[in-house]
């Protein structure tokens, strides 16, 4: 009995996705709820089930290949029996470039003895995440000389990094949270991100390259974004010595909890707090109604940078939650991200957001509106930096850095300015935090 099997629609509103590697060949012995594609929808990469069981006989795309929900994917020859999942897809922890339309396959490289090869896409392409490439490069690692031990044959971190004999760490740059500012100077309680170092960029030769799925996406997006919504963003600093003591004494205590305190899970607050009491921050424009559209959730959207891109993981409603929950889903989400596990309904349903170039040294910046939210705060550094204290006299201050980029057919410059304001006073005494509802 021949059965076709075709792009099934997995959720979250996706309409077309790219099949980047194939799991299964022609000739194959399929089992129902089998994986047999891997899918790049917008930023995540998805695995998808077979609903029958038999012998591929015919693959209908070549990798690389965008294709919408329904086309024909694959063709079987079997008793056409369907399993539970039939048309569901799980999210898996694997992502690998695309490789160029005409690259040829090569064969299956020979491993070194006493390892087993790596596995060879159906595209050529030795399967790793982008972030295992990027580490793999950074430390001139031939990665067909690695041994697969992840879904499918996929090479982990965890093999490249036992490869070298390195310890587990995640690159300096890899999947890190838009989380805390850091303070310049050094001082006994200098937050983790300081010690990271400026990693140089992979080589890139000379030519043309098509984008990955992810920044077309990225692309699309910003492109939308920009050329929609009329932005202004005012630029502050506010003055935190007590925010950074604050932090100081609890860090030790978040960490006995398996947390990892940052000044971000702080951001997160005070600004769920600010769009409580100024309501126009946390809704949106509707154009097509001519309405404002006043949300009753506060839910953070935290922009996460990953070697394949930058991605918009979601508290929800952060308001409720307290600082070190909050903190305790800054590092469970970003690690999602790092690990490729992050789901769409993770990064669904933000209503303000937050970016952030502390931990890159950055100071002010024009981060642009995500979605169809009404601000986006930017988080630069904190900085040691002369400042007159409330005495009069000149002092050494830790000021951070603030942009905060609002829709200007909502929300006007005395009331983006006033908003500000009130972060500012939260952030500075964290005390003021306690007294929110």
């Amino acid at each position: 009995m021949t059965e076709i099997f075709k792009m099934p629609d997995i959720g979250e509103g996706m309409t077309e996705g790219e099949i980047t590697n194939w799991l299964v060949k022609v000739g194959d012995d399929v089992k129902a709820d089998d994986s047999v594609a891997e899918v790049q929808n917008d930023k995540l990469m998805q695995e998808i089930l077979s609903p029958y069981s038999g012998k591929v006989t015919k693959l209908f795309v070549e990798p690389n290949t965008m294709v919408t929900v329904g086309d024909s994917l694959i063709e079987f020859d079997g008793d056409g029996g369907a399993g539970e999942a039939s048309e569901a897809a799980a999210p898996v922890a694997t992502e690998a470039p695309a490789a160029p339309a005409n690259e040829p396959a090569s064969a299956p490289p020979e491993a070194p003895a006493g390892q087993a090869a790596p596995v060879v896409a159906s595209n050529g392409q030795i399967l790793a995440m982008p972030s295992v490439r990027h580490y793999a490069a950074q430390h001139d690692i031939d990665l067909t000389q690695v041994s697969a031990t992840g879904r499918h044959g996929h090479i982990t971190l965890a093999d490249v990094e036992g490869f070298t004999g390195a310890a587990p760490a995640a690159p300096a740059n890899e999947a890190t949270p838009a989380a805390e500012p850091a303070p310049i100077a050094a001082a006994p309680e200098a937050p983790a991100s300081e010690a990271a170092k400026p990693v140089a960029p992979a080589h890139v030769t000379e030519g043309r390259q098509p984008m990955t799925p992810t920044r077309r996406a990225i692309a699309g997006a910003m492109t939308k974004q920009n050329a929609t919504i009329p932005t202004v963003t005012n630029f502050d600093s506010v003055e935190v010595s007590k925010l950074v003591d604050h932090r100081k004494s609890f860090k030790a205590a978040a960490a006995d909890q398996g947390i990892r305190l940052t000044y971000l899970a702080y951001a997160v607050k005070a600004l769920a707090a600010t769009g409580k009491k100024f309501p126009e921050l946390n809704a949106s424009v509707d154009m097509d109604s001519n309405e404002i559209v006043y949300h009753d959730e506060v839910n953070m959207g935290i922009a996460v940078n990953a070697p394949s891109g930058l991605y918009v993981p979601v508290i929800a409603d952060a308001d409720r939650k307290s600082i070190l929950t909050i903190a305790q889903e800054i590092g469970d989400l970003a690690e999602a991200v790092r690990n490729g596990t992050i789901k769409p309904s993770q990064m669904k349903g933000a209503t303000m957001t937050i970016s952030n170039l502390g931990s890159a040294r950055g100071t002010w910046f024009t981060p642009i509106i995500n979605g169809s939210e009404s601000i986006i705060l930017g988080l630069g550094s904190i900085l040691k930096e002369p400042i007159v204290d409330a005495d009069g006299e000149l002092a050494v201050g830790q000021n951070m850095k603030l942009s905060l980029s609002y829709d200007h057919r909502l929300i006007d410059g005395m009331l983006g300015q006033e908003a500000l304001n009130y972060l500012k006073q939260l952030l500075a005494d964290p005390a003021y935090m306690l007294m929110e509802v």
